[in-house]
Formats: C-alpha cells, sequence, structure tokens
C-alpha cells in the first residue's frame, strides 16, 4: 500500500528501488557507466569550482597584507559554519522527499515539501542574519585579538565584513535548500551551472575587482553578492522543473488503488497527512542536518579557532596552505553524489556483490583523480605555498601533514556515503560528532603552542576519524571493503608517476624548477599510459568515449 507523505519518513532509509514500479538494474557494467557519465559532469562543475577558489585564494593573499586577508577567510569561514546551521539540514530533506514523492506518482504532494522547507529555512536564516548583524562588533573584536595593530585586520573593518555577509545569509541558505530540491528532481544543472560554475565565477570576478580598488572592505560585500542572483535564478529553474514533472507526471495504479487521492476516508487520511507531515519531514531531516553541520565545522572551525589564538595573518597562511583540500574534497563529492542513488538501490535489493565492485571501482577513481595532487602537495608544499607569496612558505608544513592524511582518506573511497546509504545514518552521525570532539579538542590544545601545525594535526585526526570509524563499520557489517586489483594499480600507478619520479629527480638533479617540472611531466606520462593499459583493471573502459576508443584500438589490432 501506497504511503502519504507523513509516513515515509518512518523508512528513512529506503530507497526509491523499493517503492512500485522501480526495477534493478541490468548489471553493474551499466551501474558504472551511470555513475560514471554522472561523476564526470559533476567533475566538471567541481573543477570549476575549485579552480575559482584557488585562484580567489592567490588574488587575495597576493593582493592584501596576511592580516587582512585573514581577517577576510576568518569571517568566511563563520559565515559558512552559520549558514549550514540555518539551512537546518533541508537540502538533504528535499531530495528525499521529492526523490521518493515523484517515485510514488504523488507530484500534488511535492509542493508541501517545498513550503515545509524553505519557510523553516527562510525564518531560521534570517533569525541568524539578525543575530550576525547585531553581534558583529563583539565578534569581530574576538576574531583579531591582539592583532589590533595590524593594517587591515581593524575590528571595525571586520565588523563590517560580517554585516554585509549577514545581508546574504538567507539567499545563501535558500540556495542550498532549492539545489536540494532540484537534485530530488534529478536535475544536476542547477548544482553545476549555477553554484559551482556560475556562483565561483561571479566571486572570483568580485574579488578581482576588490583587489583592483585596492579596498579590503570590498572583499567581503562584493564575494557575498553572487549569491542574491544565484538564489534567484535556481528558484525559477526549480519551479520550472517542478511544473515540467507536474505535467509530465502519471499516478501509478498503486497510487489510485491506496486511497491516497480518493475522497472519502481517503481524503480524511490525507488531510491528516497534511497536517503531521512537517513534523514527519524534520524528524527525517535533523539528524542529517546535524551531520551536514559536524562535516563543515571539521573544515572550518580551524581557520576561526587559528584567528582568535594567533591571529589573522597566521588564519591567512593556514588557509592557504589548505586551499589544496578543496579540489580533492570537490572530485570526491562530485563521485559520491553520481554514485549515491546507486548504493542505495544495490543494499535495498541486497546486491552486496554489485555494491562491492562499484565501491571497489569508485575509489579506484578517486585514487587516480586526487592522489596526484596529494602526493606533489607532500614533495613540493613548501614551494607551493610560496605562490601565495614569500611570508606563506611558514604553510608548507600544514601541507605535508594533510596531504599524507588524504592519501589515506581518499584510499577509503566515499566510505561514509556506503555507510549512510546501507542504512546507518545514525552511525555516521556519531562519527561526525565524535570527530568535531577530537578535532576541537586537539586544537584548544594545540594551537596555543604550535600554532598551525598544532591546527592541521587537529584535522588530521579528525579526517583519519571519519574515514577508518566508518570503514570498520562498513567491513563488520556488510563485508565491504575499498581493496581491489583495481585499487591497487591505483594506487602503485599514483605513487610510481608523482611520488618516486618527483622525489628521483629531486635527488638526482637538485631542488630546481627544470629537474621538477621534467618530473611532474614524466609523471603524467606514464600516468596516462598505465591508464590506458589498465583501463579494464581501473573500470575506465566504462568512461564515455573510453569503450568507443577501447573498440576501435582492437578493430585495428585485427586488421593488422
Amino acid at each position: 500500500m501506497t504511503q502519504p507523505l507523513n509516513q515515509l519518513s518512518a523508512q528513512p532509509d529506503v530507497p526509491l528501488s523499493t517503492q512500485p514500479g522501480a526495477r534493478p538494474d541490468q548489471g553493474p557494467d551499466r551501474r558504472l557507466a551511470e555513475v560514471a557519465r554522472g561523476g564526470l559532469l559533476n567533475l566538471a562543475g567541481a573543477g570549476v569550482a575549485g579552480l575559482s577558489t584557488i585562484a580567489l585564494t592567490l588574488i587575495i593573499t597576493r593582493s592584501f597584507s596576511a592580516a587582512a586577508a585573514g581577517a577576510f577567510f576568518t569571517a568566511m569561514s563563520l559565515f559558512l559554519i552559520i549558514e549550514a546551521v540555518a539551512t537546518l539540514g533541508a537540502a538533504t530533506g528535499t531530495v528525499y522527499f521529492i526523490a521518493r514523492l515523484r517515485s510514488l506518482g504523488q507530484h500534488h504532494r511535492i509542493p508541501e515539501v517545498m513550503r515545509t522547507a524553505l519557510r523553516s529555512v527562510a525564518v531560521v536564516s534570517v533569525a541568524a542574519a539578525v543575530a550576525l548583524a547585531l553581534l558583529a562588533a563583539p565578534l569581530a573584536r574576538l576574531l583579531v585579538h591582539g592583532q589590533l595593530g595590524h593594517a587591515g585586520a581593524r575590528p571595525a573593518e571586520v565588523a563590517t565584513a560580517l554585516r554585509a555577509l549577514a545581508v546574504a545569509l538567507p539567499f545563501a541558505a535558500m540556495l542550498d535548500t532549492l539545489l536540494g530540491a532540484s537534485r530530488g528532481f534529478r536535475a544536476m544543472g542547477p548544482t553545476n551551472a549555477v553554484d559551482r560554475i556560475g556562483r565561483s565565477v561571479l566571486q572570483l570576478a568580485a574579488v578581482a575587482i576588490a583587489a583592483a580598488a585596492g579596498s579590503a572592505a570590498l572583499l567581503a560585500p562584493l564575494w557575498a553578492l553572487p549569491y542574491l542572483p544565484a538564489a534567484c535564478v535556481v528558484g525559477l529553474w526549480v519551479r520550472r522543473i517542478q511544473r515540467r514533472s507536474r505535467a509530465g507526471a502519471k499516478v501509478p495504479a498503486q497510487v489510485m488503488a491506496s486511497g491516497v487521492m480518493a475522497s472519502g476516508p481517503g481524503k480524511h487520511r490525507a488531510g491528516r497527512a497534511d497536517r503531521e507531515a512537517p513534523l514527519r519531514f524534520w524528524r527525517f531531516t535533523w539528524p542529517r542536518g546535524l551531520a551536514a553541520l559536524a562535516q563543515i565545522t571539521i573544515q572550518r572551525i580551524d581557520i576561526v579557532l587559528v584567528a582568535i589564538m594567533r591571529g589573522p595573518a597566521e588564519a591567512a597562511i593556514y588557509t592557504a596552505a589548505t586551499r589544496f583540500l578543496v579540489a580533492g574534497q570537490l572530485g570526491n563529492e562530485a563521485i559520491s553524489m553520481a554514485a549515491q542513488p546507486r548504493f542505495t538501490e544495490m543494499f535495498a535489493h541486497g546486491d552486496h556483490r554489485g555494491a562491492d565492485r562499484v565501491y571497489k571501482a569508485t575509489t579506484a577513481w578517486l585514487i587516480l583523480l586526487t592522489w596526484p595532487m596529494y602526493l606533489l602537495a607532500v614533495s613540493y608544499g613548501p614551494q607551493i605555498v610560496t605562490v601565495f607569496g614569500h611570508s606563506y612558505r611558514a604553510g608548507g608544513t600544514v601541507m605535508v601533514i594533510l596531504g599524507l592524511t588524504m592519501l589515506l582518506a581518499t584510499a577509503c573511497g566515499q566510505v561514509d556515503m556506503v555507510l549512510v546509504t546501507t542504512g546507518r545514518s545514525s552511525w555516521s552521525l556519531i562519527n561526525g560528532l565524535l570527530a568535531v570532539t577530537v578535532n576541537v579538542g586537539l586544537d584548544v590544545l594545540l594551537i596555543p603552542r604550535y600554532g598551525i601545525t598544532g591546527a592541521a594535526i587537529g584535522w588530521a585526526a579528525a579526517i583519519a576519524l571519519t574515514n577508518l570509524m566508518p570503514l570498520a563499520q562498513i567491513a563488520a557489517t556488510v563485508r565491504l571493503h575499498p581493496v581491489g586489483r583495481g585499487t591497487v594499480i591505483a594506487v602503485i600507478l599514483s605513487a610510481l608517476s608523482f611520488g618516486v619520479l618527483p622525489v628521483t629527480a629531486r635527488v638526482l638533479g637538485g631542488p630546481g624548477a627544470a629537474a621538477s617540472l621534467t618530473a611532474i611531466a614524466c609523471g603524467a606520462l606514464v600516468m596516462a599510459g598505465g591508464m590506458w593499459h589498465f583501463r579494464r583493471d581501473l573500470n575506465l573502459s566504462v568512461m564515455p568515449g573510453l569503450a568507443q576508443l577501447g573498440a576501435l584500438a582492437r578493430r585495428r589490432r585485427t586488421t593488422r
């Protein structure tokens, strides 16, 4: 019998494939191909966003003093943490409920989900914005404590930046919620085109304008401005998607038979469902919101704590040294967003063998995507970080610590997402809260004495926890692990190309730029050749276009 909205949340981890009309996939190759197509689309947006973030950091660190840059980065990190609180996890809730209502043919209930999410987020985000604006002055004094003599880090200017960010806060919260709704309709266009590409490029241009004007006071207002048009565009886009979905909707026979849309007693049940729906929606959503808050806190709290304990200048150095992590995290997220529906469906059907294959394949892809960058960060960290300015050289140790940590983290694959799709989202929440506790505890203990190195140790411990704990949990419960032939090949290939070759070049040719660039170029050639040779073991043959290239190569060999 079809469930109304107020009953769906009683089974929050039941995937779409278990609902009426769903059917399993036709094989693991098809699943991998679908994940590959979705992952490549997401990677395009993630690549633009990652490059824009690095370029934005470069412009700010090169154009302003370390104190001014650190004050902006700290205010931005505080803004993102507050924004995560204000969204209440509604993006996750809208994805879940809209997708399931669509699968049930209950399109008439989707506006109810939208109203429940958007109204609550609007109220909370406006209240948070007002609080941030009112508390801007004391927060500014806290963030630049002990740094009043540094140019560009005066409390009054930081307070002005926080007030400007407060204006954009409701738009940013609504944008995240609307993007979640669009993904519920299986539309990735708004996320990639508007948020990942459009907003990132506009923010980069805005920061460039502030740098050209030589005004640190313009950084926060101009950086925050793109949230306004982005929220409006996505809102209109989602309305268009919703109208098209409703126009093309067909009500399944199971829904008609259930009486949900009928008159009489069914009508009364629907009315009761309407009254109870908001409570059920938030009962499902708040744990996911708390988990998302834990994740953004782990990513951003270090910058805020470094600014409070050591000043904005060191916060700027720490921010610059950790920007290389952004590209890796965005790549991980891109693959995860494409793979999550597949994992959810396979676990629902009890297809652990298929889930195991997809898990191993996506882990190998993630290693090939991120290990070259992390290995180069470990090898050339002190040299790379000087691109932000010679005063940022102190961040080299941070790059080495976090680079080594991310090698471990990416070798675990999208382990937390796999844990959630097995129906153990509460375990993920506990893992995240424990990691936040460890991170903040180590930061408070180590930052006063060791500065940004202590912050890096705290973050590294949190990253290790959020990967090793779910790795042990899924191994014990569903007998899955990321190590397979493709994973081992990806590790060896990446380590040889961007670990062994650069280190050998440095030993034989010295630390000069010519030897380093030559080693990196040779590593790229070895990597490309190895990926082509082992494309079947690495499951790269399912990538769009590679299957056709492989078939063409085989035909040429047979005709010779």
